[in-house]
């Protein structure tokens, strides 16, 4: 199965979703937001590239966190400007803690598109992604650009 590598906290916000938080009226006259159970998952990868022509849709892969977090401006920008997600719902996935450098489950690209009304859609190129799975434990394994196969660590893979 190949693997792509995305960067935190997108590649979390594919598998996990982002925790949805609510305004919460704490009676005397002040708000809180609270983690309301539900979350919001990413169904669209961006890409500067198109799907390759040997890539055959639908087709599973694996996805792998980068070590390298994405600009925290890009996340807010698209998250809370864009989505209208509170800053703390953002935030509660967006740990330091969570692991990099790992495969942490699994997705279907369903499709690629260049135009889109999803709010996740930031182009020029979409991977439209569908039935995730989590693994129970992230798969420690080194990325490297575009679809790749993954590289056994330690007989993990």
């Amino acid at each position: 199965m190949k693997a792509l590598s995305i960067r935190p906290p997108w590649s979390y916000y594919i598998i996990y979703g982002i925790p949805y938080g609510v305004a919460v009226d704490n009676g005397d006259g002040t708000q809180s937001i609270k983690d309301s159970g539900k979350v919001i998952l990413k169904n669209i990868e961006n890409r500067a590239w198109p799907i390759p022509a040997w890539f055959k849709l639908p087709q599973r892969i694996q996805v792998h966190v980068g070590k390298r977090d994405d600009d925290i401006e890009a996340i807010l920008e698209l998250c809370f400007g864009k989505l209208g997600l509170s800053v703390f719902s953002i935030l509660m996935s967006y740990s330091k803690r969570l692991p990099r450098g790992a495969i942490i489950g699994e997705v279907d690209i369903i499709g690629c598109v260049t135009e889109s009304k999803n709010p996740w859609f930031v182009g020029p190129y979409g991977f439209i992604l569908a039935n995730r799975v989590a693994y129970e434990k992230p798969i420690p394994c080194r990325g490297k650009l575009g679809f790749f196969e993954p590289e056994e660590q330690g007989g993990l893979v």
